[in-house]
């Protein structure tokens, strides 16, 4: 049995994009390292930096895009998670420290 990775699955454009985008764009900047594109797949592999000072810290975070035939997209993010947070917990808190 496998503990979910990262958090729960989102439906819609705005879910998956905008809104989460707009919840982080204060706080993180991105670097983008690599991008390989294969058919209708993609990866990309950013360096970001994310926090306030003087709690600033870095993760590499690896994406990947995939479009099926009626341009569905489906969109994955692996990043490294703190222990501290369970497969129950909400990911983000320590980086948003409760501000939503």
């Amino acid at each position: 049995m496998y503990d979910p990775v990262g958090t729960e699955e989102k439906h819609g454009f705005d879910a998956a994009t905008s809104d989460a985008f707009d919840m982080f764009q204060a706080i993180l900047k991105i670097r983008m390292i690599t991008v390989q594109v294969n058919g209708n797949e993609m990866a990309w592999v950013c360096e970001n930096t994310f926090g306030t000072e003087p709690d600033v810290g870095t993760a590499y975070s690896i994406e990947t895009f995939a479009w099926a035939e009626d341009g569905e997209l489906l969109i994955k993010t692996y990043y490294p998670m703190p222990e501290t947070v369970g497969a129950d917990a909400d990911p983000y808190a320590h980086l948003l420290n409760g501000d939503q």
